[in-house]
């Protein structure tokens, strides 16, 4: 994790804002308990430019329409590192 994102890495989409890779870690592991079973997985190429990328994703049982989608777009830092990710959700279930 470390050599991926910056020590005070950002996520925020409109179910969570967290600061810092541990906070980080922390959300990650609530999404997979929240989610037993599922898997992201890109839906389509990432678009990058400058330090930025954006990318779209679903977020579903392996092999079966995903019920959850959205998009991030990652900020990196000089050394390429993830600064901040701003995730928006497109598909989320009632």
């Amino acid at each position: 994790m470390d050599a991926l994102f910056t020590e005070d890495v950002r996520y925020t989409d409109p179910l969570a804002d967290v600061s810092g890779r541990e906070q980080l870690s922390g959300l990650i592991g609530a999404v997979q308990a929240q989610f037993p079973g599922f898997v992201f997985r890109p839906a389509g190429d990432a678009d990058a430019h400058h330090d930025q990328v954006r990318f779209t994703w679903h977020l579903g049982p392996d092999g079966a329409e995903a019920p959850v989608t959205g998009f991030d777009v990652a900020v990196t830092d000089g050394d390429g590192r993830i600064a901040t990710v701003l995730g928006f959700l497109d598909r989320v279930p009632s």
